[in-house]
């Protein structure tokens, strides 16, 4: 399938997520802040320029709105919002978010900002475990990353020495696979927790570190159809992750051309009838042909996680997770249900790989010039 065709019939899709109230992360939702921000990277990445300024300045003041609420609701429930993943992955997106729409916070959300820039960085990172890897502690690295460096770059207030201490504590603590945490062998969680590291490592061009090492352990996670999920149809972001290990410029030729163009065929013809992508089509189809999936999906797996991997699949063929929990939205979306954010995943994977190759599809995209994710 053509990529503009793609591309077109996702952006059709987004559009059906918007309603009067604001943004829904899939159809059956709710509108949700996380969403808002979704849809803003969707439309950017895919150049709808037009789309965006028609609705800049009421998109400005509704990220600041909805990030100042999450805040409130936060402090009432007595929840320290420095180490409270569900809001620095919204004060993170709206940052974003806003460089995309060239706004900024207003004061509320600044003086939070500044709550955020007085926690000692060592201490914040030591405290989640980044050193050893532990499952989300990637991401609360990248949060700190950017918080401190849209404080330097963009705001211009010198936090050169706290940027100094994230860069020294992250790269002096990578195992041997160029990765976070204890295990010898590679494994899902490893690049896919310390991928968030290195996009701050990228953004900040930190080449000091295993980049190819870190590339070359990532490639053995994929399957035969250029998927790196620990299930069957791969996942938005574990794609996206792997993907973004391997297509980066400091990682040199370590034989990833191959499993690319898998990643790319696979994805372009995983596309929903809706125009949307889901997380997987195949974890949650009829059970014959699931089965079949995961068999084929285990035997194409490193022989140091196939017994992990059986166990794994077999725990995701239980009711209890027929649905993916998130704190998103209250109503859960289904596996194979389209959605914004598997959806924009989905193409910032497609545009990695046509940057990778120089495919001329690669000028259908624009790039958030901005550290993390969005």
């Amino acid at each position: 399938m053509k990529i503009e065709n793609i591309i077109n019939r996702a952006n059709e899709f987004t559009d059906s997520l918007e309603i009067s109230e604001g943004f829904k992360l899939f159809k059956r939702s709710e509108t949700s802040a996380y969403a808002r921000c979704f849809v803003i990277f969707i439309k950017y990445l895919l150049k709808k320029t037009d789309w965006i300024e028609t609705r800049k300045e009421k998109l400005i003041y509704y990220l600041n709105i909805d990030l100042y609420e999450l805040y409130l609701q936060k402090i009432n429930n007595g929840i320290n919002i420095t180490y409270d993943k569900p809001f620095l992955q919204l004060f993170c997106f709206t940052l974003s978010s806003l460089n995309i729409l060239n706004g900024n916070l207003n004061n509320k959300n600044l003086k939070i900002l500044n709550e955020l820039l007085d926690i000692d960085i060592i201490e914040s990172l030591k405290k989640k475990s980044v050193d050893t890897g532990v499952g989300a502690s990637g991401n609360h690295s990248m949060f700190i990353g950017i918080i401190n460096i849209y404080a330097n770059d963009y705001l211009k207030i010198n936090r050169s020495q706290q940027i100094q201490e994230w860069i020294d504590f992250n790269s002096k603590s990578i195992n041997l696979n160029g990765f976070w945490g204890k295990n010898k062998n590679m494994d899902y969680l490893q690049f896919q927790n310390g991928y968030h590291q290195y996009e701050i490592f990228e953004y900040l061009k930190f080449t000091n570190i295993p980049w190819s090492l870190a590339a070359k352990k990532t490639m053995l996670m994929a399957d035969r159809y250029g998927h790196f999920a620990p299930y069957p149809g791969g996942g938005a972001c574990y794609d996206y992750d792997a993907t973004f290990m391997l297509t980066s410029k400091f990682v040199d030729d370590v034989g990833q051309k191959d499993v690319l163009l898998r990643t790319l065929n696979s994805i372009t013809n995983e596309q929903n009838i809706d125009g949307g992508f889901c997380e997987s089509r195949y974890v949650k189809k009829n059970m014959l042909p699931r089965i079949i999936k995961i068999i084929n999906h285990i035997l194409f797996q490193p022989s140091h996680i196939k017994i992990w991997s059986i166990l794994s699949n077999l725990n995701l063929l239980r009711f209890k997770h027929r649905h993916i929990i998130s704190y998103w939205t209250p109503t859960n979306r289904r596996w194979d249900e389209s959605n914004a954010w598997d959806t924009f995943f989905r193409i910032s994977t497609i545009k990695r790989i046509c940057d990778y190759f120089n495919l001329n599809e690669k000028n259908l995209f624009e790039t958030n010039e901005f550290p993390g994710i969005g």
